[in-house]
């Protein structure tokens, strides 16, 4: 795995629990749902594919030359492969 593919399935990974988190204070009564390690893998791949995209497309649309300057060493998952 690349840094640049850990980069995204960490960015996946925050992005999905940080969703979830939030879901109450914006009017999602339901519970969280499956932590992130216990997602099945077809999920997993899919919140890492949009988070690819996602990315992407921050990049393509980029004024300011489409380097993406992200501190990852803020939580997530370093260190710990999930899988995918």
């Amino acid at each position: 795995m690349t840094i640049q593919d850990k980069a995204v399935e960490t960015f996946a990974e925050n992005f999905y629990r940080y969703h979830e988190a939030l879901g109450p204070d914006f009017g999602s009564g339901r519970p969280l749902e499956t932590d992130w390690e216990h997602l099945a893998s077809s999920e997993r791949k899919r919140f890492v594919a949009a988070a690819r995209l996602a990315l992407l497309q921050i990049k393509s649309e980029s004024s300011y030359g489409g380097e993406l300057f992200v501190d990852w060493s803020s939580g997530g998952s370093e260190g710990r492969e999930c899988g995918c």
